[in-house]
């Protein structure tokens, strides 16, 4: 993904609108993609879930492969993006269910993704100077090698069936619960909306006052390495608790908060390396505990479900940053722009204090 606005714009000879519809269009079939993996994985099959959005992708990239040109391009990036969200949903649903044995395997999960997309990003570079069909076709060999670990590592797992009436100690989705998942939702669209202007908007802002596109890139290869170093540290500052993962959120939220204050009549490099210092603590902090605060609301039954949720709220973030930062800085410019992305953090990390503690049914109730 980080060479396509390059690919639409330098080598297919597209304007940088048109490239950023076709990243709309990827990000919308990830958001449907997300909703149907997740209710697939809850009602039809989790390893065929999976199955289904890795095949999905190896067949477009192989036709990528093939046929790197326009139209061809945008239709099957929309259908990659689409078995995406499928196998995403597939994926976090897993984790959710092993998450009850290994309180930290999401945090796992996302400190291992980091060296992944820094390894991918640092090879999307190096092979888009080579050829363009490199990088689809070595992504679909990645995929099919995604699908044989599936095969024979992941099991699928049993879940009993049950009535609401005779299950005990079980997440039932009351409107309190309901309403703890459309807060964390609408946590995550925020926190994704605003971050999205790091990968678009920033980079026209530092390169306006002279700071190199090198230098700019620099900054995620510093968060990777943050994020990589001081992940295992501060993970284990929090206990495997409810009212700990609440806490990890509403504290990541503050400090992204805080990156958007430091950006406010940033001229010297070093203000934009303490920004996404920041943001780099934020993600550890709220990126991390979100798909656990999730799963606390989840029973066996709608795991898949719940945390698609979640990648659709990232999904449909990511999909209104670049438009909304572009529209919000036409009108009222940089520092204005951040300072409501600012208040737009601190007002979501208030509105958490409504989170409340997930509701049981039966005579159990879950751990503070």
């Amino acid at each position: 993904m980080p060479i396509t606005t390059l690919y639409v714009h330098n080598s297919l000879h597209k304007s940088l609108v048109i490239a950023g519809y076709v990243l709309l269009g990827f990000s919308g079939a990830m958001t449907v993609g997300n909703l149907i993996g997740g209710r697939l994985f809850d009602n039809w099959h989790q390893k065929k879930t999976m199955y289904l959005g890795g095949a999905t992708q190896v067949l477009c990239l192989c036709l990528l492969t093939l046929f790197p040109i326009w139209p061809v391009y945008p239709i099957l990036l929309v259908f990659y993006g689409l078995g995406l969200g499928v196998l995403n949903s597939a994926v976090n649903g897993y984790l959710a269910f092993l998450q009850k044995d290994d309180p930290n395997i999401f945090n796992n999960g996302y400190w291992l993704a980091n060296i992944g997309m820094a390894l991918a990003t640092l090879l999307s570079g190096l092979l888009f100077d080579i050829s363009i069909r490199l990088i689809f076709g070595g992504s679909a060999l990645l995929f099919t090698l995604t699908l044989v670990l599936v095969r024979f590592k992941f099991q699928d797992f049993t879940v009993a069936k049950f009535s609401t009436k005779t299950m005990t100690g079980t997440v039932r989705t009351s409107l309190a619960n309901k309403l703890g998942i459309f807060v964390v939702c609408l946590t995550m669209i925020v926190i994704w909306m605003c971050y999205e202007q790091w990968n678009s908007n920033v980079s026209v802002l530092m390169t306006s006052q002279g700071i190199s596109v090198s230098r700019y890139s620099m900054l995620f290869t510093i968060s990777t390495l943050e994020i990589i170093a001081l992940q295992p540290f501060i993970t284990r500052l929090f206990s495997n608790t409810f009212r700990a993962d609440k806490l990890k959120v509403a504290l990541g939220v503050l400090v992204f908060a805080c990156s958007y204050l430091i950006l406010v009549n940033a001229h010297e490099y070093w203000q934009f390396v303490a920004g996404i210092t920041f943001v780099s603590l934020g993600e550890i902090l709220a990126l991390t505990a979100i798909p656990m605060l999730l799963n606390r609301y989840a029973n066996d039954h709608d795991r898949g479900t719940i945390q698609s949720l979640g990648s659709l709220s990232g999904s449909l973030g990511r999909a209104l940053g670049p438009l909304t930062g572009g529209w919000l800085i036409t009108a009222l410019g940089y520092d204005k722009t951040f300072l409501i992305f600012f208040f737009a953090h601190v007002v979501v990390a208030l509105t958490l204090g409504w989170v409340r503690m997930p509701q049981l049914t039966g005579n159990k109730s879950m751990e503070g």
